[in-house]
């Protein structure tokens, strides 16, 4: 029986496989997919045209890189692992991995909603074009499957299409499906575990209908904020989180009736603002080679939620950010509002001033520091994150990031004394002097890394990279070197920074990946399956594919918008 399962459920993943080209598209020959399902659809996840996505991703950095003459004898390694599995393949489903990868000819849509009540559907929307025969042999491939497992097979005719069921006799653990559906109409098929699910679909097929999740309020504005350049992306994302919490405390109550009672804290916790996430990602649009625009729907700031409030500010890395680093990333948080949405929160569950009461204490005890007094209260809210080349592993273990965090603070001396006084508590903090300041060194157990802690030029410092925190103490200059806000590379990416933004950061690829890329190239042939590494060529090769990227957080009225991004590569 689960091994029957497994096939059924292979079969259903074959069918999604996306990553090959077809001949012609069918994206605007009918209904799209947000049409399709209700309004109040929780998860939904779109390609609106899988060829060309593929057509798009050929022109990324990427793209081009696999075609690069030096990385072939690798990637000829790879086919012929593929090839070896090929015949297993169209064994088991039916078809051949060509005709599996060529399947997919236009829109692919997956989507989760509660239907009936108090039952997750998962609904699987797929155009295959011209490839009929292919469908055809899985589906009667999946048919036998099913047939073996013992399921009951009935149809039903709704609006001259065909409704397949299968309906399981004995699910179980083994078999964690009751039933299994999906029709073919205008060369698509659409699957799903709930007949209920397809009958939704299957109402708003003619594109008429209004209680679409096309028309949902918070999925409208999130795909607003977030249109590309040429309005139509060709991927599309939401998900409902408080409808996701709502759904799965109805189901629980179906067994769990006490789980009822979770639905009074969820607005003092402040979830029930959270109406939706989602956004666009898109290839090969005006300047950028690649961009997503993500929107968090938010319009409550109670509870939990106070916590995550990032005004809008001037940001920038300072000059002690060397163009070497990795990545970097800052951002912009109001500490103090984050610390009272957390005490209101907890005294409104222990009674008022609990929060402060229990701060003085803990005060009392050990190096004598309150937290709120002696921290919180002198961080200004700025938080910069650096991050360099991974450090040579030892005996086997992983790289080691370095990395470089920096708080702002509002009085540094004052934060300097609540660090000495952390010092000399018997922590395991050693003290040492530079360039007349004081580094705190804390030896990582069983390793050769440490930890320093420091308060330089306006920041509570605390890296693995004991040159950069020297280096900022010798005035935050970066002397020789260039910094990051200077560099070409960075200039190109802030250019498309708003004047005002609650985070930014960007990334080098190639920085970040190195380490990674030579452990892998070094690996044994055994470990990776018999794929021959050792003809990935030197790094440098694929080096110049990796391009630089960025990304941004504004605040809106109803929540955030976050963009990442990397431009066109440039010979």
């Amino acid at each position: 029986m689960n091994r029957l399962w497994l096939r059924s459920s292979a079969l259903l993943l074959c069918l999604v496989q996306f990553t090959a080209a077809s001949k012609f598209s069918l994206a605007d020959e009918r209904t799209s997919g947000e049409k399709l399902l209700p309004k109040d659809t929780l998860v939904f996840f779109t390609i609106s045209d899988v060829p060309e996505l593929k057509k798009k991703w050929d022109k990324t950095s990427i793209g081009q890189m696999l075609h690069d003459p030096q990385l072939q004898p690798f990637l000829d390694s790879v086919n012929k692992k593929i090839e070896e599995g090929s015949k297993d393949v169209e064994d088991e489903i039916g078809v051949s991995l060509n005709d599996l990868l060529e399947l997919p000819q236009g829109e692919l849509t997956f989507a989760l909603m509660e239907q009936p009540a108090r039952k997750m559907a998962a609904v699987l929307l797929l155009e295959y074009g011209d490839s009929q025969d292919t469908i055809d042999k899985l589906l009667k491939k999946m048919d036998e499957a099913l047939d073996k497992a013992q399921a009951e097979h009935s149809t039903e005719e709704i609006d001259d299409v065909k409704l397949h069921v299968y309906t399981f006799k004995n699910a179980g653990d083994d078999n964690p499906l009751s039933t299994l559906a999906y029709f073919t109409d205008e060369s698509c098929l659409v699957f799903s575990n709930e007949v209920a699910a397809l009958k939704e679909v299957l109402e708003r097929w003619d594109g008429k209908s209004e209680d679409t999740l096309a028309e949902n309020d918070q999925y409208k504005y999130i795909q607003t904020q977030c249109k590309t350049e040429s309005d139509e992306p060709l991927i599309k994302m939401f998900v409902n989180p408080i409808g996701l919490i709502n759904s799965g405390i109805s189901m629980a109550q179906a067994t769990v009736p006490q789980a009822g009672m979770v639905v009074g804290f969820i607005p003092m916790l402040g979830f029930d603002g959270m109406k939706g996430w989602g956004g666009t990602i898109d290839f090969d649009e005006g300047d950028f080679e690649g961009i997503g625009s993500f929107f968090f729907y938010n319009d409550s700031s109670k509870g939990l939620m106070g916590i995550f409030n990032f005004p809008a500010a001037q940001l920038a890395p300072p000059k002690w950010v060397p163009a070497s680093a990795g990545s970097y990333a800052v951002m912009n948080w109001n500490v103090l509002g984050a610390y009272t949405s957390i005490e209101t929160l907890v005294d409104s569950f222990q009674g008022r001033g609990s929060v402060a009461r229990f701060l003085e204490q803990q005060a009392n005890q050990g190096p004598m520091i309150h937290v709120k007094k002696d921290v919180i209260d002198h961080l200004d809210g700025k938080i910069h994150i650096v991050q360099g080349s991974s450090k040579e592993p030892e005996d086997g273990a992983p790289p080691i990031p370095e990395f470089f965090v920096a708080f702002g603070l509002k009085d540094a001396t004052k934060m300097k004394k609540t660090l000495a006084a952390a010092a000399k508590a018997g922590s395991s903090m050693e003290p040492r002097e530079f360039n007349g300041e004081t580094i705190y060194e804390v030896q990582q157990p069983g390793t050769d890394t440490v930890v320093s802690v420091a308060v330089t030029e306006g920041q509570l410092v605390i890296t693995n990279d004991t040159s950069m925190i020297e280096q900022l103490m010798r005035g935050g200059k970066s002397g020789q070197r260039t910094a990051l806000v200077d560099s070409p590379e960075y200039k190109k990416i802030a250019k498309f920074f708003p004047s005002k933004t609650s985070m930014l950061s960007f990334q080098r690829s190639d920085v970040q990946l190195k380490m990674y890329y030579n452990l892998l190239k070094s690996a044994d042939p055994d470990v990776m399956d018999g794929l021959e590494v050792g003809k990935l060529p030197p790094f440098e090769v694929i080096a110049k594919y990796l391009q630089p990227s960025g990304g941004y957080t504004v605040p809106d009225k109803k929540g955030a918008k976050s963009v990442s991004y990397s431009l066109k590569r440039t010979e």
